[in-house]
């Protein structure tokens, strides 16, 4: 729980600039991490956190007759919950886990400020060559194109999910 409220009250920059600069200090003497792998750690510290408020919220959002049905059917703690309990809140949970993706995945630019080259950072990188031939912005708009269509895709797939899974209660 601490650990949820920490890394969502905290901007996903300050864990970047934490991973680039200060994790080495508390790994043991000699441990030295690459900033790739370092960089990885605090990005899937930082979804865990979200992932598992939209799975919480997902388990709020059952009913308590589900539960009871598991302890009615006789299943112990492991079993309801493999079996009746975290299928039905995964399935609510769709829309939040696809809203977390995609925010992660736009997230991603943002390792461009520790030093890590992203698309965009690749843009500048392109831009500043002296063979470039284009125009300042069209990188930029290619860009947000990829972007887009693969959030876009994502959102599709996340509808396509609930009508075949039928999130809808009805």
């Amino acid at each position: 729980m601490i650990f949820i409220e920490f890394v969502r009250g905290v901007p996903l920059i300050t864990l970047l600039f934490t991973a680039s600069l200060l994790l080495n200090y508390f790994l043991p003497p000699g441990t030295n991490f690459d900033l790739v792998l370092r960089v990885i750690i605090m990005v899937t510290l930082f979804a865990a956190a979200y992932l598992a408020e939209v799975v919480r919220g997902g388990l709020a959002a059952l009913p308590r007759g589900q539960y009871e049905a598991a302890d009615a059917l006789g299943l112990d703690y492991w079993k309801a919950q493999r079996l009746i309990i975290m299928p039905q809140a995964l399935k609510i949970s769709i829309p939040g886990i696809v809203n977390t993706f995609i925010g992660l995945f736009k997230d991603t630019t943002l390792v461009v400020f520790i030093g890590l080259l992203d698309p965009i950072g690749l843009a500048s990188a392109i831009r500043a060559n002296s063979d470039w031939q284009g125009i300042y912005w069209e990188l930029f708009i290619f860009i947000g194109a990829v972007f887009w269509f693969f959030c876009f895709s994502m959102s599709r797939y996340s509808m396509h999910l609930e009508r075949r899974l039928k999130t809808d209660h009805r």
